[in-house]
């Protein structure tokens, strides 16, 4: 671990010491899926145009990336507690750079829709073993806590990542997007390297076998509490993969906003959701975690209500949605942390691939439902704020019943 965190004596205590170095390192790995969608938004019609392809297929650029971060993740738990963290993450890294160049070269889009897949396959090793490293030495409250502050830095992907890509659509092409993803990955690449010591202290010679890989799903969906929050999670990251499908798509499209205006309105959009993670840290210091996530999820549906009602106004600009979406994440921000604690709390030394399993379903299960919307998007942006308005509310009905424990 980054500068000597993680010392055996201390893991998984209140008392572990969480050092500004290994904040950064994790929130930088859990960065790369984050870093590698955003940075492309501004280019979706870019692509589009210029590999002659259709405006919905060049948004499965986003998902398709997604489901190869689901299928990445079948393996990548369990290979990590077979040989440890850190070898799976080298490797993984190495393919990242490897399939961010090979995108720079693509001629149509149905070879980048399958490059990119392949990228979602190599860039899910840094966000899925950062939270395995973090469960390896925290849990609980704690837990909770330092996955709130590694997504408050995790957030500026997000921020500045739209910015970089229009910037580098302003200097020139959309491929100078994936020659920047490479070079991140080169670094990101020499950081691991450097700065990450081993976390899994008991590699496990049978983690790779079928009947181990399906008893994380087993652990994960067998556990009641265990399960509801890992549901709570998914129907989280649906609403975060449909507002990055089609975001885009309402903004530039629908209203004719550049993308140097779309990168300031989605920076602002994630802003709040950085604000909405230092307000869940302390947040769980003195609230159970169940009843965070259900005033979480209940002001994600009013958010949600709000910019239904302001788009069937039908405003003059996308700016008058800004405040919605901005409401709604950091809502998002006060769910997601603590749900994912929650759903990998009664998970120990079989913690790989339970959070394999919890990382496939949602990546997988929100990627088929953004491609549907992409697929049969008829420019409307109704679809897509109908679905952020009435999936909160599965939340706060799944967290409702716990929220008077006390924090774990």
């Amino acid at each position: 671990m980054a500068h000597g965190a993680g010392r055996p004596a201390t893991i998984g205590t209140a008392s572990a010491p969480v050092r500004p170095g290994f904040i950064l390192l994790v929130s930088a790995l859990m960065s790369m899926g984050a870093m590698t969608i955003d940075v492309n938004l501004p280019a979706i019609p870019a692509v589009a145009a210029e590999l002659g392809g259709s405006l919905a297929s060049a948004q499965l650029t986003v998902t398709s990336f997604f489901v190869g971060f689901a299928v990445g993740q079948i393996f990548i738990g369990p290979l990590s507690d077979r040989f440890g963290r850190k070898p799976v993450l080298l490797w993984g890294i190495a393919l990242f750079v490897l399939a961010s160049l090979a995108c720079l070269l693509a001629t149509d889009i149905d070879t980048l829709l399958l490059l990119r897949m392949l990228q979602g396959l190599a860039g899910a090793t840094g966000p899925i073993l950062s939270r395995a490293v973090v469960r390896d030495l925290f849990e609980g409250a704690v837990m909770a806590r330092v996955m709130s502050f590694v997504m408050a830095a995790f957030i500026t992907a997000p921020i500045i990542a739209p910015t970089i890509g229009a910037g580098l659509l302003a200097l020139g092409s959309w491929r100078w997007i994936f020659a920047f993803l490479a070079l991140y990955g080169l670094a990101m690449l020499a950081w691991t390297a450097l700065q990450l010591r081993e976390t899994r202290r008991f590699p496990d010679p049978g983690a790779l076998h079928p009947t181990r890989i399906l008893a994380g799903y087993r652990a994960l969906l067998g556990n009641r509490r265990s399960c509801r929050y890992a549901i709570v999670t998914i129907l989280t990251f649906v609403t975060l993969i449909v507002y990055l499908t089609n975001v885009p798509v309402i903004y530039m499209a629908l209203f004719g906003i550049g993308p140097g205006g779309f990168a300031v309105m989605f920076a602002l959009t994630a802003a709040c959701a950085a604000l909405g993670s230092l307000a869940n840290a302390r947040l769980v210091r003195f609230l159970p975690l169940p009843r965070v996530i259900a005033s979480g999820s209940a002001g994600a549906f009013a958010s949600g209500l709000l910019n239904l009602g302001v788009a069937a106004i039908g405003p003059s600009s996308g700016w008058f949605l800004v405040p919605g979406f901005g409401a709604f994440f950091f809502c998002f921000s006060l769910i997601v942390s603590n749900s994912t604690a929650l759903a990998l709390q009664p998970h120990g030394r079989t913690v790989g691939g339970v959070v394999s399993a919890l990382g496939v379903l949602q990546s997988f299960i929100p990627a088929l439902v953004g491609s549907a919307l992409a697929a049969f998007s008829n420019g409307s942006p109704f679809p897509t704020l109908l679905t952020m308005a009435a999936l909160p509310l599965a939340g706060a009905a799944m967290s409702w019943r716990d929220r008077a424990q006390p924090p774990s």
